[in-house]
C-alpha cells in the first residue's frame, strides 16, 4: 500500500470534548467514508507511480470491471444497492455517462441488483484524477462498517481535457459544534481578539451569537425581540464586521452592532443571496469556486472546488465530503477561507469547518 495511503488510513481524527462550545485547531481526518473523500485524497497527494496503479496497457473499461470485482468481493455484502456517482468536471463533455452505464452492467454481472429505493444501502462510485493518473473509488457501509475499493490507472490511458495542473490542496478543519441549529457562520475580523459568529436558531429564536478565540459565547443578540420571524425552514445569511454586522431573512434585513447589548433593528427588505464563493491561494489568483455537491439535505454532501471563470469552468474539480448537508457557505475576508456549516447525519449537530485552499502538493 502506498504510504501516501497509510498515512490517510490511520485514526488520526480527533474527539472534541466539548461539543457545546468547542473552537480548537482541529484536522479532521475521518476514515474515508465514502469515494469522494478518497478522490480528494488522491488529487491532494498524487501517489507513488507504481504502487498502485495496474500495467499502463489497462483500459478504463478494464479499470471500472476490476473495481466491480473488487466491490463484489466485499464481505457480507447484499443487493440491492443503490448507486451514486461522483465525476470530476473535466470529465463530463469526453466520457458523459458511459463510465457509469459500464459499472452498472459490471455489477449486475457479479450479481448485485441495484435500485433507486432510498432505503437501500448507498453505494458511491467515482471517477476523478491527479495529474498523472485517473482514478476510480467505490465506498459503502457493510455492518456498520466502512469499506473502500479503488483502482488508478496512468492518465495516459485516456485522454481527458487539458487540465491546469496547480498545486492546490484543501485543507478542512472542524471549527465548532452544537445542538442547536446554526444557520450561518463569519468569522470576527478586529485585529486583537478575533473569533465568530453564528447565526442560531434554537426554541424557535433567531439569535447572533459572538464566541471569542476560545470558543465561549460572549454576547448573545436575539432578532426575533427585534421582530424577525423564523419561517417554518429558516435560512439567513450572515455578515459581520469588527464592530457591527448585517443578517439577511427572506423577508427582512436586520442591523446589529457589538458596541452595545441592544437588540437588531430589523425592517422589510428583499435581500439578495449570496454568490458563490470564490477564493484566491496566492499560488492561483484566477480564483476558484465552492460549490455545493447535493440539494438532498438527508444525505451527507459533497464540496466541488472548481476553477472560477467561464474558460476555466470544467476543466478541474477538487472534492470534499462531508458528514451531511452543506448549509452555508460563507468566505472570510482572508481570500484563501471561508467558513462552511454542515450537519452531521450521524451526531445530528450542527457543525462549522474552516475551508482553506492552501499551496502545494
Amino acid at each position: 500500500m502506498p504510504p501516501a495511503l497509510k498515512r490517510w488510513l490511520s485514526p488520526h481524527a480527533s474527539v472534541l470534548s466539548s461539543p457545546q462550545n468547542a473552537v480548537r485547531p482541529f484536522l479532521d481526518l475521518p476514515l474515508l467514508r465514502n469515494c469522494s473523500l478518497l478522490l480528494s485524497l488522491f488529487i491532494a497527494f498524487s501517489l507513488e507511480p507504481g504502487h498502485s496503479a495496474p500495467a499502463d496497457s489497462t483500459s478504463l473499461d478494464e479499470a471500472i470491471h476490476q473495481l466491480a470485482e473488487r466491490v463484489a468481493a466485499i464481505p457480507n455484502l447484499r443487493g440491492p444497492l443503490r448507486p451514486q456517482f461522483f465525476q470530476d468536471a473535466s470529465f463530463a463533455a469526453d466520457t458523459g455517462k458511459d463510465w457509469q452505464d459500464t459499472f452498472r452492467k459490471e455489477i449486475e454481472n457479479h450479481h448485485l441488483a441495484l435500485t433507486d429505493d432510498p432505503a437501500a444501502p448507498l453505494l458511491r462510485i467515482g471517477l476523478g484524477e491527479t495529474p498523472t493518473q485517473l482514478v476510480l473509488s467505490a465506498s459503502i457501509r457493510v455492518s456498520d462498517k466502512d469499506e473502500v475499493c479503488f483502482f488508478s490507472l496512468p492518465r495516459s490511458a485516456f485522454r481527458a481535457a487539458n487540465l491546469p495542473v496547480a498545486p492546490i490542496r484543501i485543507e478542512r478543519q472542524l471549527v465548532y459544534q452544537s445542538p442547536d441549529r446554526i444557520l450561518d457562520a463569519s468569522t470576527i475580523w478586529d485585529g486583537a481578539e478575533g473569533g465568530m459568529a453564528l447565526l442560531d436558531y434554537r426554541n424557535a429564536d433567531l439569535s447572533i451569537l459572538r464566541l471569542d478565540s476560545s470558543g465561549q459565547i460572549a454576547q448573545v443578540i436575539s432578532l426575533t425581540v427585534a421582530g424577525a420571524q423564523p419561517s417554518r425552514d429558516p435560512r439567513g445569511e450572515l455578515t459581520v464586521r469588527a464592530s457591527d454586522g448585517t443578517v439577511l431573512l427572506p423577508t427582512k434585513g436586520c442591523d446589529f452592532t457589538w458596541v452595545t447589548s441592544a437588540d437588531a433593528k430589523c425592517h422589510a427588505a428583499k435581500p439578495a443571496w449570496r454568490a458563490p464563493t470564490v477564493l484566491s491561494p496566492s499560488c492561483n489568483a484566477g480564483g476558484w469556486k465552492l460549490l455545493t455537491g447535493t440539494s438532498d439535505w438527508s444525505t451527507p454532501d459533497v464540496m466541488q472546488v472548481v476553477p472560477d471563470g467561464p474558460r476555466r469552468e470544467g476543466s478541474a474539480a477538487l472534492l470534499s465530503d462531508f458528514p451531511g448537508p452543506i448549509l452555508s457557505i460563507n468566505g472570510e475576508q482572508d481570500p484563501a477561507s471561508a467558513l462552511v456549516v454542515t450537519k452531521n447525519l450521524r451526531t445530528g449537530n450542527y457543525e462549522v469547518y474552516k475551508i482553506t485552499l492552501a499551496c502545494g502538493n
